[in-house]
């Protein structure tokens, strides 16, 4: 008799046990890869992009690489929540927002109710994540959600989904983290750099027909919650020197408009120093960094192409400032610099949650650029 009310506890056990009985099987869920925003007429238009992995699989395993299918979907509404919800009506599946990788907002999209909208959404949401690489485009979403990397590869390389594997060999803009643009959105004093991407249809033949590829275009500049402008890559060169994350980017020294020689920068440590006198406040930037010469079309003296590196780089970023001053953009931070080192000067002088800015605030730019080689060759010769 003393082994029933073991048996019963055995078999009550089981029954207390969690099971995966919701389980849904990996091909019974539609995988979100990136999703995208637009706004026309007065509506958000939500796209998802989702993509097959079979080529993954197949590259992994060695077999034949088939033409990866892209699929876009799209919902419209007159707020974010109501245009997903639009979205669901022709997903035949159910929609997994877990791997979302890129989120990208057409300059049309970028207004304080939509971003709020999809940040609230993000926020509320438990699938959603903020390791998501945030950008813009000028162009459509369907463009750049449909264009494909060459040799067949998969989207998840390209430059829409990982941007960071091409700025490590040629850094512009800095790619951009979702908690980044969160933690720059809410603060008055940051500038927002949203890197912005278009599609290039005449740089790349694959079998002698064009093949569109994505390219990094410039910048979409935001402040207090609000677009200030979008800007070219070359009109923003300077911003590679402010920025702490360069890997590696290329200079061109040139004399008379005349190439001389061509430079890989990296280790690149700016600093930017506000100073008050005489009730005039300005700013001074110092940039140390390292160069190699990696291509020397005339005979130069290192000395030489070390004073052509730093004229160079400081009217790079001289440029940079003036043409974000004609769209009261401060493209060099130099506002949040203020508010760092003396938050009550920067309250004190700031007007309307900016911090009004002449060309003459721009105060000496001091740039030291060390050259470290002049490339394998040219040290095996000298050392012979």
């Amino acid at each position: 008799m003393r082994f029933i009310p073991l048996l019963l506890v055995i078999g009550i056990l089981p029954l207390l046990l969690t099971g995966c009985w919701g389980l849904r099987e990996i091909e019974h869920l539609a995988y979100v890869n990136s999703i995208g925003i637009d706004y026309v007429k007065g509506k958000v238009v939500f796209y998802t992009q989702m993509i097959s992995f079979n080529n993954i699989a197949k590259k992994e395993a060695g077999a034949g690489m088939s033409k990866e299918v892209v699929s876009i979907g799209k919902g419209e509404g007159r707020t974010v929540d109501e245009a997903i919800f639009d979205l669901y009506k022709t997903s035949q599946q159910r929609l997994a927002w877990s791997h979302v990788k890129t989120i990208a907002f057409t300059e049309a999209a970028l207004r304080e109710d939509v971003i709020h909208g999809v940040l609230d959404q993000m926020d509320r949401y438990y699938e959603f994540r903020y390791t998501i690489w945030t950008m813009a485009t000028h162009g459509s979403i369907e463009d750049i959600f449909s264009t494909s990397p060459t040799q067949n590869m998969s989207t998840l390389y390209s430059q829409l989904n990982n941007p960071r594997d091409r700025y490590s060999q040629s850094s512009l803009v800095a790619p951009l983290y979702l908690y980044k643009f969160i933690w720059k959105w809410d603060e008055n004093s940051k500038i927002l750099l949203l890197p912005e991407l278009s599609v290039n249809e005449t740089s790349w033949l694959e079998n002698k027909k064009p093949s569109p590829q994505l390219q990094q275009d410039g910048v979409c500049v935001m402040q207090n919650k609000q677009l200030l402008g979008c800007f070219k890559i070359d009109e923003i060169m300077g911003l590679r020197w402010m920025e702490k994350e360069t890997v590696r980017t290329p200079l061109m020294l040139q004399v008379d408009n005349k190439p001389i020689a061509m430079m890989v920068v990296k280790k690149i440590k700016p600093s930017i120093e506000p100073k008050l006198a005489n009730g005039k406040l300005t700013f001074h930037i110092k940039v140390k960094m390292e160069g190699s010469v990696t291509e020397q079309e005339k005979p130069a003296r290192e000395s030489d192409l070390k004073e052509l590196a730093e004229k160079e780089i400081r009217k790079q970023i001289q440029k940079t400032y003036l043409v974000g001053l004609k769209s009261d953009a401060d493209l060099l931070g130099l506002s949040d610099s203020l508010y760092r080192s003396n938050p009550k000067e920067w309250h004190r002088l700031v007007k309307n949650g900016s911090l009004p800015l002449k060309p003459e605030s721009l105060g000496e730019i001091d740039v030291s650029i060390g050259i470290t080689d002049v490339g394998i060759a040219k040290i095996l010769k000298k050392k012979d």
